[in-house]
């Protein structure tokens, strides 16, 4: 096998060594013959130190990091998590989608799927995002009836359907039903983000 030096441009499948010298890192699989081979194209970096081989992307892969602000479409309710599709981070656009879990703990956490909500990432365990609405910018953005689907109206201290009348005590954010805001942030998601 050819030695590969620090920073050499790498394709899929490229043999990056064997697991006795390094152990895979970020971009890297492990093969049950022993051999480390690159998952995508990038370049290789050898850490000596540390004995871990990673492959940094071309372009910059943007993943939510703890502490950004998202919007979420939830996907799925359980009776102690909200699973949610993490749409875009504040100021990037993701080019892959990520799963959010939302602890149901406390009051005004009964949202049904597809209703889009902002939140804070807390924690990051193995690619799944754990996720929170406290705080008055965090919480819903747009909801909608569980009887009829209609998206639902903000009143005085609830939100109602205009259908149904059926009113609801939710986590809302200061942002609820502000179409021209929500846009705006899509937009600049979407600017920060080269095609």
């Amino acid at each position: 096998m050819a030695s590969i030096r620090f920073g050499k441009f790498v394709l899929p499948g490229q043999r990056l060594g064997v697991v006795e010298e390094y152990l895979p890192g970020s971009g890297v699989k492990a093969l049950k013959s022993g051999h480390l081979i690159a998952t995508f194209a990038g370049y290789a970096e050898f850490d000596a130190r540390n004995h871990v081989v990673s492959v940094r992307p071309i372009r910059s892969v943007r993943k939510p990091a703890v502490g950004d602000t998202v919007l979420a479409m939830v996907r799925e309710i359980q009776e102690k998590v909200i699973w949610s599709d993490i749409l875009t981070i504040v100021g990037s656009k993701l080019t892959t989608s990520y799963s959010g879990a939302l602890l149901r703990k406390g009051q005004g956490l009964d949202y049904v799927p597809g209703d889009l909500y902002l939140a804070k990432v807390v924690d990051d365990l193995n690619g799944i995002y754990t996720l929170s609405v406290e705080g008055k910018e965090l919480g819903l953005v747009q909801a909608f009836c569980d009887l009829c689907g209609r998206p639902l109206t903000l009143k005085l201290n609830h939100l109602e359907c205009r259908e149904c009348r059926r009113a609801y005590r939710k986590k809302i954010s200061v942002h609820y039903q502000r179409q021209d805001w929500l846009l705006n942030w899509l937009l600049i998601s979407l600017k920060h983000h080269s095609f």
